[in-house]
């Protein structure tokens, strides 16, 4: 016998359009908290005369613990309440980044950093979480979708605003700046959450949802049964090397541009804000290839890990070009990046909704796209000083193909799961 699900949802289209636009917001001002790090990397180097190594090990503290973290606040937004863990999550993050702008030695900024991770990690999974509970099934994933355009838009913002305030001021201020950010958007969220809260225990629809199986497994399911029957322990390999080539080369780019065509940092900053006007097609390249071509999430993700190989390739036979054309093939890259991250992270956490287990499922996705952060963060640092920048993009080329290799082998038990469930 089929088991029902009742669960309320905000009954008016513009509550749920105030819920997305909370959610849009709360998480574009992570991008303002986390990548003013990645944007401020080169002059932060030039003005303290930080190695490279050591400057990319701050990267790697917050992708450490953010995707530890992601493990935690996952199965957490399950069970506990995730509007407060979203707003504790902005609120700390802000607070990390004051204390930032005052921190003296790259041990100090790793501890923040580090405690910074934590506290943005409690935000993304709630947020998936949030829109399996209270936004009607026929636009859960449409939410999906477009809560993804925060990313390449709240990148586009960092790196902008972070090459205006070194321009005009200092490396430290970008970090104060932020810090007031974040602080004013936690207290809209509050604000706004508590409105659409009572809205929904006023005036919430009850829509039923029928699990796929003929018995009540799904209340039962263990999460580590899930990962293995569904085929995501390949999506998390997958994204462990997607979290290599758009993280961690995102990081690294205004350094590889003012090394290889010796800019000054502020130019090699601002140059780099075309990255995520391309990375903002990225988000509906994928939706699209998904509905109307491959019509499979693993599919499509395999596909745009090709997609990103051929990118990079180019760029290595490339060296020596034209910013602009290196720029462009830089886009691209990281543009197929961010299609692999919308599939995975935010549209396959949504199947999971039925068994209880959207959080946690989007908690470790997420978890596994930040290891490979975490890793390349300081890593190509690393490799570019050890070995050179041709070396390092030839292991980027591999990483993709591998990425495209593991979404691939997951695909029929994917498929298998979708029709079947446990």
């Amino acid at each position: 016998m089929d088991r029902m699900v009742h669960q309320k949802k905000i009954r008016s289209e513009k509550g749920q359009s105030m819920l997305f636009w909370l959610c849009w917001a709360a998480y574009f001002s992570t991008y303002l908290g986390r990548l003013n790090y990645s944007a401020s990397l080169t002059e932060i180097i030039r003005a303290e005369g930080y190695e490279k190594g050591a400057a990319g090990f701050i990267g790697t503290a917050f992708f450490f613990s953010y995707g530890l973290g992601q493990l935690f606040s996952g199965v957490l937004g399950d069970k506990k309440k995730p509007y407060k863990m979203i707003f504790i999550g902005v609120l700390g993050s802000g607070i990390c980044n004051g204390v930032m702008g005052m921190s003296a030695s790259v041990w100090q900024m790793a501890v923040v950093w580090c405690i910074n991770g934590l506290f943005q990690s409690l935000i993304w999974s709630p947020i998936i979480k949030l829109f399996s509970d209270w936004i009607p099934e026929r636009n859960q994933k449409r939410f999906c979708i477009n809560i993804n355009s925060s990313v390449p838009i709240g990148t586009f913002a960092a790196y902008g605003l972070t090459a205006f305030i070194i321009w005009k001021f200092h490396w430290r201020t970008v970090f104060f700046f932020s810090s007031l950010c974040l602080a004013a958007i936690s207290v809209i969220w509050y604000v706004g959450s508590r409105k659409i809260r009572r809205d929904v225990e006023e005036n919430g629809i009850i829509e039923e949802s029928v699990f796929v199986s003929q018995d009540n497994r799904q209340t039962n399911a263990s999460m580590w049964n899930l990962i293995l029957v569904s085929g995501m322990i390949f999506f998390c390999f997958g994204l462990m090397f997607q979290g290599v080539l758009k993280d961690g080369v995102t990081t690294w780019i205004p350094t590889y541009i003012r090394e290889e065509f010796h800019m000054e940092s502020v130019i090699s900053i601002i140059s780099t804000t075309i990255i995520p006007v391309f990375n903002l097609s990225g988000v509906y390249m994928a939706s699209f290839a998904n509905q109307k071509i491959f019509k499979s999430e693993i599919v499509t993700s395999a596909f745009f890990f090709v997609l990103c190989a051929a990118s990079l390739t180019l760029l290595l036979f490339y060296r020596g070009g034209s910013v602009l054309a290196v720029l462009v093939l830089f886009g691209l890259a990281t543009t197929a990046m961010m299609a692999v991250n919308t599939m995975l992270v935010s549209m396959v956490p949504i199947y999971f909704a039925p068994y209880g287990k959207s959080s946690t499922a989007s908690g470790v996705l997420n978890s596994s796209a930040y290891v490979g952060g975490a890793v390349s963060a300081y890593g190509i640092g690393v490799l570019s000083e050890q070995v050179g920048w041709d070396t390092t993009i030839l292991i980027w080329i591999i990483i993709a193909i591998l990425g495209s290799a593991v979404c691939w082998a997951g695909k029929a038990r994917w498929k298998r799961f979708l029709e079947k469930g446990i």
